[in-house]
């Protein structure tokens, strides 16, 4: 009796086993699991972790019209695997819900989405600021890698994180810009490269190894070189005390504008830039920034007739303002700036003249500069003139010429009228300057001049 009990349950146990079937494909029961167990197939209203419902319609394609019928419908598989995906009821089971929809890095959809709404293949352009690399990372040689954003790797992260076993390739990814354009666009991945989506200029005064060349081609730190006529500074700017920075090519730093430019977070900071020379020099070059200081670069000297503050030294160290004196012998009568003013040589030297600032520099304390005896400039009373001799153009009233001819204006002289005019007494160019029309005539020769 036993035993025809125990052979009845076999029985009944292969029979069930016979019956039992799998859901349609992806598709599970309640508890997740394909195989429903039982006879019933309608039990499998749920889809698998990783697999979603598409409306009836394929993988990849825009989700149908359907709806979900248990035991009928089926569930397709995730391009990308989400961590936290779990099975769920198959009416609510999207593709958003059940897999990673997200585009990868630095691409996105037409409409410049992160997320795709039917598959990778959406994922056709750079977002603004990325630009694809040819596979490679920010700031190399671009790849050879052709844009797919469809193709899938081993996660090499998949010892932990064993939900995802594939992650988007390299040749599927837009890298970010070191530097952002203002302008950059949505660009189709295959259009996106560096020039187009970033700002690859040096930062200012900075060149490439040759020199010549202002715009980087993979990276910032290319910009080696300050370019002719600029120096680097120590980070501080032009005319400045050196700071103590190091040139760093390739520095970069939070932009202090962001508040007004958001489209552009970071920018060179001050130890990648050279500041433009205040004096340029004829022989100067392109030179690698840890070896162009302002003396390699820059014209240094002083302007002419200037010196720096020593009274000694014609070559400024940091700044033409430094320029403050004028040489020895040397003098500026008009107003003076420092740096810009040149200081004019005395035609003869006062004795005993020495480098003053360029404001007290005047003809008058720097040069011996008197008018020969008896002469004046041309504004008749001075005898002092600005800068040669032979500004001495006049005889003083009551001085006569005294040649009649050949007068050499700045070296010969003028004799004074040994009976001076009482009125009327003018300083008169040479020509005019004669003895009867500067001085007043003898009791004598006006008696004779009557008689006669």
């Amino acid at each position: 009796m036993k035993f025809n009990i125990l052979i009845i349950l076999i029985i009944s146990l292969f029979i069930n086993e016979l019956r039992a079937v799998n859901c349609p494909n992806g598709a599970a029961i309640a508890n997740g699991q394909s195989d429903t167990g039982a006879a019933d197939i309608n039990t499998c209203t749920h889809c698998q972790k990783h697999f979603y419902f598409n409306g009836g319609n394929p993988a990849g394609q825009a989700p149908g019209a359907g709806q979900f019928n248990p035991g009928v419908s089926q569930c397709i598989a995730c391009q990308v695997h989400k961590a936290d995906s779990q099975h769920r009821q198959g009416g609510d089971a999207n593709l958003a819900a059940q897999c990673s929809n997200l585009c990868p890095a630095g691409t996105a959809v037409e409409d410049g989405s992160p997320t795709f709404t039917q598959s990778l293949t959406q994922c056709v352009n750079c977002k603004p600021n990325f630009y694809f690399n040819g596979g490679n990372p920010t700031g190399q040689a671009p790849g050879a890698g052709q844009f797919d954003p469809t193709q899938l790797i081993a996660n090499p992260d998949l010892a932990n994180n064993p939900e995802v076993p594939n992650v988007s390739s390299p040749n599927g990814q837009c890298v970010a810009c070191q530097v952002n354009k203002s302008d950059s666009q949505l660009r189709p991945g295959a259009q996106a490269n560096l020039a187009t989506q970033c700002n690859n200029e040096c930062p200012t005064g900075t060149a490439i190894q040759d020199g010549a060349i202002f715009i980087y081609t993979q990276s910032i730190s290319q910009c080696t070189f300050c370019k002719v006529d600029f120096y680097f500074n120590g980070g501080n700017p032009s005319a400045q005390n050196p700071g103590n920075g190091q040139f760093t090519p390739g520095q970069l730093i939070a932009n202090p504008d962001a508040a007004t430019s958001a489209q552009i977070p970071m920018v060179p900071g001050p130890n990648s830039k050279c500041v433009a020379c205040e004096s340029k020099k004829t022989n100067s070059q392109s030179r690698s920034g840890l070896e162009a200081n302002l003396a390699a670069q820059c014209g240094t000297e002083c302007p002419a007739g200037t010196l720096v503050t020593d009274g000694v030294t014609p070559t400024y160290t940091v700044s033409l303002s430094q320029c403050v004196n004028c040489k020895a012998g040397f003098y500026q009568n008009s107003n003076f700036e420092a740096g810009k003013s040149q200081c004019n040589k005395c035609a003869v030297s006062k004795t005993g003249s020495a480098s003053v600032p360029g404001n007290s520099a005047t003809s008058a304390t720097q040069c011996q500069n008197d008018c020969p005896a008896g002469t004046v400039v041309d504004d008749g009373t001075s005898t002092n003139f600005v800068a040669l001799a032979s500004e001495c153009t006049k005889c003083q009233a009551n001085f006569y010429a005294s040649k009649t001819s050949g007068f050499a204006a700045g070296t010969d002289t003028c004799t004074e009228c040994s009976k001076k005019l009482t009125s009327g007494a003018t300083a008169k160019v040479y020509a005019e300057a004669t003895q009867k029309a500067q001085c007043a005539s003898s009791t004598f020769a006006k008696f004779l001049s009557m008689s006669l």
